[in-house]
This record gives structure tokens, C-alpha cells and sequence, in this order.
């Protein structure tokens, strides 16, 4: 009998059901979401898709705003808490199973899109900012938060995709990039807002850092697993304790890491 040594690869949906997402944001990027709806100028009235949704980091605030809200993603076990949480607010909001690539939704139908540091994560960046852009009405924005390469998470990423031998071309981080969202939306709209702005992870050291957001963030669950099949992993760990305290935000407080990401507000 021959045992095969191929890997299988997880698919998206399997990497995001992985561990624990919604507990990741509400500790680590309770507010980015509502940072989002800010900057995208939401309120009432407005109709809303939120790509790659997860669990509603942006759609639940979208929806306290008084907008009409479509929380869309491809991993099913994040929209069932994400419905959960809203049922649980009071919020009325529609949620969607769907691919960012091939949104299955009509044309210019949404006045405000947005992504919270999910869509930066499809394989496909020229079809993902096309259906964007595809469902936003004339006059519409799409709004966009994205993890960038230089700041903590990005690095935290870099060095998980170095270890695991799984680094993806083009790379997630390159939404975080000005010039990289310039190139894909630059002929598709009418004007482009980009700022880089951070958020403050924070833990009781970088050690606890690593080892809580390898047993609840997916990618990082995905890798250590695989790591450690492999004995590769505390290597890594070590590492990402390295990154951690180098970008701790704290003046003599608890620890906390300062993860920058770039803010997008584009005029369809």
C-alpha cells in the first residue's frame, strides 16, 4: 500500500472556521469595524454590503447606524455567529454565503461597500476589487481596511508564510499597499482617499500574544499545527515574540502590539 505525502491544501472557508475569529476581534479589533462605518460615511438610509463579512465586525456598527445591511462571506460557521450576534443586539441584517471573486449579487446595488480586513485575503485581487466596484451604485463609495505589510500584523504574516513554505503571489499584504490599491481601483473610480492609521493588540506579554493568537486566529492555528507536525514550530513562536515586543505600544503599561493598516475611501 503506498501512503501519498501530498498535503491537502484548506480551502478558504476551512482556514476561517478555524479556531475562534469572532472572539480574535472583539478582543483584539473590537472597534476597527466602527472605525470602517466612519470613514465610509455611513447612516441612515444608505444600503450596505459588507464584504468577507466574517462574524460583522463592520456590518453589526453599519447596522446601528440606521443603514439596511448585507453581511456577505464564504465560510458559513462565521455568518451563523455573525446572525447570532446580531440577533442578539436587536440589529436587522441580511446575511449572505458567497465569494468575494463572484459576488452574487446585481449591479449597482449598494451605496456604501466595504471589507474590514477580510477581502485583502482573496486569492484574486483584480476580479475582488472588480465586483467591488461592480455592485457599488454611481455615486456610491467603497471603503477599505487592510493589514499593511510594514506594521505588526503584516510582519506576524510574512514570517508565518516564510515558515510554512505558503506565501501567496500576489500577497494579501499588498492591499495595505497605496500604490498597490491605487493600481487596481485608479480606472475604476472616481477618486481615491488612503491614510495609514494602527489599532493596539493587547495581551499580558508578547509570549501570550503568540500563544493566544495561535490557538484562535486561523492562519496562525493552521501554521502551528502544521509546524509542530514537523517540529518546526517553536522556531517560529520565538519569532513571533520577537515581532510582538517590537512593536509593543505600551509606556510602561501592559503589553500591547500597534498594528498599522491603510483606511481607503473610493468615489465610484
Amino acid at each position: 500500500m503506498s501512503v501519498s505525502s501530498q498535503q491537502t491544501v484548506p480551502s478558504p472557508a476551512e482556514v476561517w472556521a478555524t479556531g475562534d475569529y469572532a472572539e480574535v476581534c472583539e478582543r483584539m479589533i473590537p472597534d476597527l469595524g466602527a472605525r470602517l462605518v466612519a470613514i465610509a460615511g455611513i447612516s441612515a438610509g444608505h444600503d450596505v454590503l459588507d464584504v468577507a463579512a466574517g462574524t460583522g465586525n463592520a456590518a453589526l456598527p453599519a447596522a446601528r447606524a440606521g443603514a439596511a445591511v448585507t453581511a456577505l462571506d464564504i465560510t458559513r460557521a462565521l455568518l451563523e455567529i455573525g446572525r447570532e450576534r446580531a440577533t442578539a443586539a436587536g440589529l436587522n441584517i441580511t446575511w449572505v454565503q458567497g465569494d468575494a471573486h463572484v459576488l452574487p449579487l446585481p449591479d449597482a446595488s449598494y451605496d456604501r461597500v466595504l471589507s474590514c480586513v477580510g477581502v485583502q485575503f482573496c486569492a484574486d485581487h483584480t476580479a475582488a476589487a472588480a465586483e467591488l466596484v461592480r455592485v457599488c451604485r454611481p455615486g456610491g463609495s467603497i471603503g477599505l481596511i487592510a493589514w499593511t505589510a510594514e506594521g505588526f500584523l503584516g510582519r506576524v504574516l510574512a514570517a508565518v508564510a516564510r515558515a510554512t513554505g505558503a506565501a501567496p503571489r500576489p500577497s494579501p499584504l499588498d492591499w495595505g499597499s497605496k500604490d498597490h490599491v491605487t493600481d487596481l481601483f485608479g480606472k475604476q473610480v472616481t477618486d481615491i482617499t488612503l491614510a495609514r492609521e494602527h489599532v493596539d493588540m493587547p495581551a499580558e506579554s508578547p509570549d501570550e500574544w503568540v500563544e493566544y493568537m495561535s490557538s484562535a486566529y486561523g492562519p496562525l492555528v493552521r501554521a502551528r499545527s502544521a509546524l509542530q507536525a514537523r517540529g518546526e514550530w517553536e522556531p517560529l513562536s520565538a519569532r513571533l515574540s520577537e515581532i510582538a515586543a517590537a512593536h509593543n505600544a505600551s509606556q510602561g503599561g501592559a503589553f500591547a502590539a500597534r498594528a498599522e493598516y491603510l483606511t481607503a475611501v473610493m468615489r465610484r
